[in-house]
């Protein structure tokens, strides 16, 4: 190895050895009281297995709740039910059962409203809406040639498959025809 760059190499350790090193604080360990009764700390125990219980829902967070409501409105897409639904119809389906009041008024003032894959209809109920709105292959083939007449590129297959149920048998089908190149 060359001389110059070992010399370097020296300097820089000698110099990563003066700096000061910041060490993480070392935890003291905590006296553990002892309760006098033992009914006190049975009765402390079973009121934390209460909480534990109410805050179970809320462990998982409104955002899995939203995801997991999202996912269900595409499922139901797919397979062709697009009726609207109401918060709690969405919740019944889901089987979220025990989802707290605040995260069901979250979801309906908020979360689902503003969620880009899901359309509010006036009277406050939800469905799922899609990239394209094609339910076909010939609406998929009208797709294509918009694009392709204005110079927009592609379309990705992932947003294909969010519209139409069987997307991959669709799409394999027009480019055996001559329809679309993929």
């Amino acid at each position: 190895m060359d001389p110059s760059l070992l010399k370097e190499r020296e300097a820089f350790l000698k110099r990563a050895r003066a700096l000061p090193v910041v060490e993480k604080p070392r935890m003291t360990p905590q006296p553990v009281e002892v309760s006098p009764s033992p009914l006190r700390r049975t009765a402390s125990s079973s009121a934390a297995d209460m909480r534990s219980l109410d805050l179970r829902p809320q462990l998982q967070g409104r955002f899995a709740v939203l995801s997991k409501i999202v996912k269900y409105m595409k499922q139901r897409h797919l397979e062709r039910d697009t009726h609207p639904l109401s918060v709690e119809e969405i919740l019944e389906e889901t089987m979220l059962h025990d989802t707290p009041q605040s995260t069901i008024r979250w979801l309906e003032d908020e979360a689902l409203p503003n969620n880009p894959k899901i359309r509010v209809t006036p009277d406050r109920k939800f469905v799922f809406r899609p990239r394209y709105d094609i339910r076909t292959r010939q609406d998929l083939y009208q797709l294509l040639k918009r694009h392709e007449l204005k110079g927009l590129g592609g379309v990705y297959l992932d947003d294909i498959a969010e519209c139409i149920p069987d997307a991959e048998k669709v799409v394999n089908f027009s480019n055996s025809n001559g329809a679309l190149s993929v």
